[in-house]
């Protein structure tokens, strides 16, 4: 039990690990980032359900609000490769000890640099749609 205890907060810490890439909206940050899933320890994956793989990526999101915590928001989004196929993506809200943010799982190709484009509804302050680009590389 204590191990599952520890694991939780551990990808909260690769969170904010990366958390200066992040979009201001209002009394919010929306904060973001696109990684490698190999990167996750097997606690944590076997945690929340996340498949790891060396062709399997992971795209976080976190709204920040008024109360210095992640707040429960609305995400969608989708990404396009280079050849401008889109992938939807399906957001899972995690709840953290308080703190929610939300994680989408998808596939890649090595060296593929991938355009996000994310809408999130914010409580008291509508929507907002917002685009970042992050390269993924597969890990041997």
């Amino acid at each position: 039990m204590t191990r599952i205890l520890l694991a939780a907060p551990m990808l909260l810490v690769l969170f904010v690990a990366h958390a200066e890439q992040f979009k201001r909206f209002g009394d919010y940050r929306v904060h973001y980032m696109a990684f490698n899933a190999s990167v996750l320890s097997a606690e944590i994956a076997e945690r929340y359900e996340i498949v790891r793989g060396s062709d399997k990526g992971l795209v976080n999101i976190t709204a920040i609000g008024p109360s210095g915590r992640g707040e429960k928001v609305t995400v969608k989004g989708d990404f396009r490769n280079l050849l401008d196929q889109t992938t939807k993506l399906d957001f899972r809200e995690i709840d953290d000890r308080g703190t929610v943010y939300y994680l989408a799982a998808f596939d890649f190709e090595n060296a593929e640099n991938l355009r996000f484009e994310i809408t999130v509804e914010l409580p008291k302050h509508g929507s907002e749609t917002f685009r970042f680009q992050h390269a993924l590389y597969r890990e041997e």
